[in-house]
């Protein structure tokens, strides 16, 4: 059954469910006839959202770990794994059915359950959005510190809520804001990666920059290696967030599939090398362009460079805020109010976190690429698992709308507790493999990272506990007839 339709329990948001704007803006499934990307516009809003100055900072904390030449490769073999995940999880459904991502989860979370995801989902595009405009702030000040003008520090602050304010006007539209606008910087963002990158190779010199060692490696050189990359998995795995706002307006899933895998997988990898380069180059950068383009490619490049950082943080932020306004739309208390009164809600934490306290949060941003990991690799495995071997690549529409005991997804008081379980237990596994806050691991972390056992314990643990609990009954909507 694929139709779009209400729940029994009645209309949740503005306008009548699965039309138009309305049904982009508000959760509902999206049926193929309102679906008006294409590839290209897939592709475009995908790129404008993966290469992000973002990858600056990710590349930067490659390069702690391994130089040039292996850097490169664990970046691109963690983009796909961590993108692997992300397709399998997220993509499927959201071109079946049109769901947003917090919807995907109700047939393992519950129609209550499904608040958790709203709270991941919001954390993860929230604090993207911080870091994002963080940078941006710092560009502007470094901008002006090229020329010879002097800011005070606080500046970062007030420049990083005036360009909320700016996102928040840029998606009065809603989704088709985000098309609209990622579509002018898409091109932008990825000639800014590979112009940092040219200058840097051509003022160090290709052999001296792969002979370069890392920043500060462990002693082990496969913790190294699981370390550059468990960063790029843990980023990969972020996109649980953001696929089904993208994805999800794709006409066919072929349109959306691909440009997920090129642009938002593998796209954030190969962004991420001007970082790592960078950090290399200039190691008390850590990647952070304000902090080296200057010196780099000189003044007038520099203004440039740091100019496209701006830019380009706008087309990810306009994603990210997109995303998180997306998610508390799901709460009955911003349901029913306009798309622009949420989206102003949706920004007031990062308006609180940027303008008043941005140096402490850019300053722990390692912390948050584990939370990423640790949030989305566990509900990863459980989505993949649920669809694949449990419940057959079908789902009941006007179950998951239904948020009354009669519906099928109920499970115990509208939560599920094997996906609680489960979820949980993968996160214990990812604590006990790495330290979030430390960044010190157990063995065997050097040979699997943290995330791939995490998804992989959360899976297991899901399929056994449906299997003994719901399966053999008939419960929620799990079929008898399959067997192990």
């Amino acid at each position: 059954m694929t139709k779009a339709m209400g729940p029994r329990g009645g209309a949740a948001g503005t306008g009548s469910p699965g039309t138009g704007s309305s049904a982009s803006d508000n959760g509902w499934p999206m049926p193929r006839s309102t679906r008006t990307w294409g590839g290209g516009s897939v592709f475009t809003a995908s790129v404008a959202t993966a290469v992000a100055t973002w990858c600056f900072i990710i590349g930067g904390y490659v390069s702690y770990y391994l130089q040039a030449g292996p850097g490169t490769l664990a970046m691109i073999a963690g983009s796909l794994i961590g993108i692997l995940f992300i397709a399998l999880a997220c993509v499927p459904v959201t071109a079946k059915y049109g769901f947003d991502t917090v919807t995907s989860t109700v047939p393992q979370l519950g129609v209550r359950g499904k608040y958790l995801a709203v709270a991941l989902i919001y954390l993860a595009t929230i604090g993207w959005n911080i870091y994002l405009i963080v940078l941006l702030g710092r560009s502007v000040v470094a901008i002006a510190g090229a020329v010879d003008i002097s800011i005070p520090s606080w500046t970062v602050g007030l420049i990083g809520v005036i360009a909320i304010g700016l996102v928040v006007l840029i998606l009065r539209k809603g989704a088709d804001s985000v098309k609209d606008f990622t579509r002018l910087i898409a091109a932008v963002v990825i000639l800014l990666a590979v112009a940092v990158i040219v200058l840097i190779v051509k003022d160090t010199g290709w052999s001296n920059l792969m002979s370069l060692p890392a920043t500060a490696p462990y002693d082990d050189e496969k913790a190294n290696w699981a370390s550059g990359l468990e960063v790029l998995i843990s980023v990969n795995l972020s996109w649980w967030a953001y696929t089904a706002a993208i994805a999800r307006n794709g006409a066919r899933a072929r349109s959306s599939l691909w440009p997920v895998v090129f642009a938002l997988g593998l796209g954030v990898g190969l962004g991420s090398l001007a970082g790592f380069y960078g950090g290399l180059v200039v190691p008390d950068s850590a990647g952070d362009p304000t902090l080296f383009v200057v010196d780099l490619g000189g003044t007038a490049f520099g203004i440039v460079a740091l100019g496209f950082v701006v830019v380009s943080s706008f087309g990810t932020t306009t994603v990210g805020m997109y995303s998180a306004t997306l998610a508390l739309r799901q709460l009955p208390g911003i349901r029913g109010l306009s798309w622009r009164m949420s989206t102003v809600i949706a920004a007031v934490p990062a308006i609180v976190l940027v303008g008043f306290f941005p140096n402490p949060v850019f300053d722990n941003f390692s912390v948050f690429l584990a939370f990423l990991a640790i949030a989305f690799a566990p509900m990863c495995g459980i989505q993949i698992v649920d669809w694949y071997l449990l419940r057959q690549q079908r789902y009941d529409i006007e179950a998951i709308y239904d948020a009354t005991p009669r519906s099928t997804y109920w499970f115990c008081g509208g939560v599920n507790p094997v996906a609680a379980v489960s979820f949980a237990l993968g996160v214990i596994t990812y604590l006990y493999l790495l330290d979030p806050v430390t960044y010190v691991s157990r063995s065997p972390f050097e040979y699997m990272t943290a995330s791939i056992p995490t998804v992989l314990v959360a899976a297991v643990a899901y399929y056994l506990g449906t299997r003994v609990f719901y399966t053999r009954a008939g419960r929620f909507g799990y079929r008898s007839s399959l067997h192990i």
